[in-house]
């Protein structure tokens, strides 16, 4: 059970967070403001800020428990996906940033309306709603009942918990816009990264066998091993499943996705935008190697503590350690540090998804509507977001494995998105119909390898190359069906 000062120490993070976005967010004259902050952040402190924003905003609650639970339950198959960011470097240093913000693109979807027209954008934004508005969903959801769980509260609890997050994530992220956003992003990574050492460190202090002997455990349990390279797609972390779709994830959230995008226009140049994206990558390994080790430390600790009550469940597993391990006053840490990660994360997508709809569908149907009243819309429509978030969380009941239902939802969809975004910024002469078509046709190639017996870290592979692979299909049809229709008119 939670004790008083763990609440008191959860409220207060929850009081500092809200007062930061609020206070930070400046005043916003534009929409331009409201979510790019008019591309002025260009200043080191500044560029830092938006680099931990990036590694904020895509470690959610659900990463916070699913990584610890995945290496507690199958070992270090999982690190293998640490290559996979020095790939995504070299592609965004190299290729994609210079491209990107060489133009005169506002907003993240902009270069693809220039390059294909507002179709092929529709459909692009279309996609991104529906993933995020799912993905933020499960996002309140799962730490929800993490925190339950933690400090044994009855059922009665869910809606109480699912409105204090929801609505306190609405509430800043409506008032302060990206520059709140980012700023309590940044302070919400640094909390992040304090609970989970402070869990590795109560482990390594207090385990009761000495340290040598419960890593010689791990290692003859074959929790230290790094590398299946079995070519059987249906198993979870062979070598190749992680090193292909995680690669092809990360891609996909950097260069695809909105969130990520509004970070790179906020930072305002290429070279502030790079040096935002290594000081993330930086943030993502450090935080990915220690929430490895919590499920090191965490194995270890259960293999020389019996505890009849240990849930079977691997995603209940840290939350109860926490619950029933750690003193007073660090476990209201630790779960602050969750809520941190959920925070982030919710209030990254509620105003990615705002000016989605704000840019991408409404400026469009209504450019007549002064900055003022546009800016008004935009954060009617951020609280509306942030209040259908929170309605979802409550309709959600079987998650499944936390981290599978994470990269079904990412893989559906951004894996089109990518193609999309890779076909906007290339030279390669496709049509915008073809593009659509792809789009679509990756969607359903997601789905269906989700349903299969394949494992879940292919989805994203497979719904980016059946993209590209129908687009490219399409577009042949259709440029043979005008040239066929050319000479018959000539004839």
């Amino acid at each position: 059970m939670l004790k008083p000062l763990d609440l008191i120490i959860i409220v207060v993070y929850l009081l500092i967070t809200i007062a930061a976005g609020i206070l930070f967010g400046g005043k916003q004259k534009d929409t331009g403001d409201y979510f790019t902050a008019g591309g002025q952040l260009t200043r080191l402190f500044d560029t830092i800020l938006v680099g931990l924003s990036i590694a904020a905003t895509f470690f959610s609650g659900i990463s916070f428990l699913a990584y610890p639970s995945l290496i507690y339950q199958g070992g270090m198959g999982i690190m293998v996906g640490l290559i996979s960011f020095p790939l995504a470097w070299i592609v965004l240093r190299f290729w994609f940033l210079p491209r990107y913000l060489n133009g005169d693109g506002k907003h993240p979807y902009d270069r693809i309306e220039t390059r294909f027209g507002y179709p092929v954008r529709a459909t692009a934004a279309t996609m991104f709603v529906l993933l995020r508005v799912g993905w933020m969903g499960t996002l309140i959801y799962a730490p929800t009942v993490a925190l339950m769980a933690s400090g044994g509260l009855s059922p009665a609890w869910f809606w109480p918990i699912v409105l204090v997050i929801g609505l306190s994530c609405t509430f800043y992220a409506t008032l302060g816009g990206i520059r709140g956003v980012i700023v309590t992003d940044a302070l919400q990574f640094l909390v992040i990264i304090a609970g989970i050492a402070l869990t590795i460190g109560y482990v390594l202090w207090s385990l009761p066998t000495p340290l040598g002997q419960a890593w010689e455990g791990l290692k003859s349990a074959g929790q230290l091993q790094w590398f299946n390279p079995s070519f059987d797609v249906t198993q979870p972390m062979t070598l190749w499943a992680v090193l292909i779709g995680f690669t092809t994830a990360n891609l996909a959230v950097y260069m695809a996705d909105q969130m990520s995008l509004q970070r790179y226009l906020a930072a305002g140049n290429v070279r502030s935008a790079c040096r935002a994206f290594e000081i993330n990558l930086i943030g993502v390994v450090i935080v990915l190697i220690l929430l490895a080790l919590v499920g090191l430390s965490i194995s270890a600790w259960y293999r020389t503590v019996h505890d009849p009550a240990l849930p079977v469940n691997p995603d209940d597993v840290f939350p109860y350690f926490v619950a029933s391990q750690l003193p007073s006053g660090v476990a209201g840490l630790i779960l602050a540090a969750i809520l941190a990660a959920t925070m982030s994360s919710m209030t990254s997508g509620i105003n990615a998804l705002a000016g989605t709809l704000t840019l991408d569908f409404q400026s469009h149907f209504r450019p007549d509507m002064t900055p003022a009243r546009q800016l008004r819309f935009a954060k009617l429509t951020t609280l509306a977001l942030g209040l259908a978030a929170t309605g979802v969380a409550g309709l959600v009941g079987q998650l499944g494995t936390i981290f599978d239902i994470a990269q079904i939802l990412l893989g559906v969809f951004l894996g089109p998105l990518l193609a999309c975004i890779v076909f906007s910024l290339s030279t390669w002469s496709i049509r915008g119909s073809a593009v659509i078509i792809g789009m679509l046709g990756g969607c359903v190639a997601g789905w269906a390898t989700a349903l299969s017996a394949t494992a879940s870290l292919w989805v994203a592979p497979a719904t980016f190359v059946g993209a590209v692979v129908i687009a490219v299909v399409a577009n042949a049809i259709l440029s043979f069906g005008q040239v066929q229709e050319v000479h018959q008119k000539a004839l």
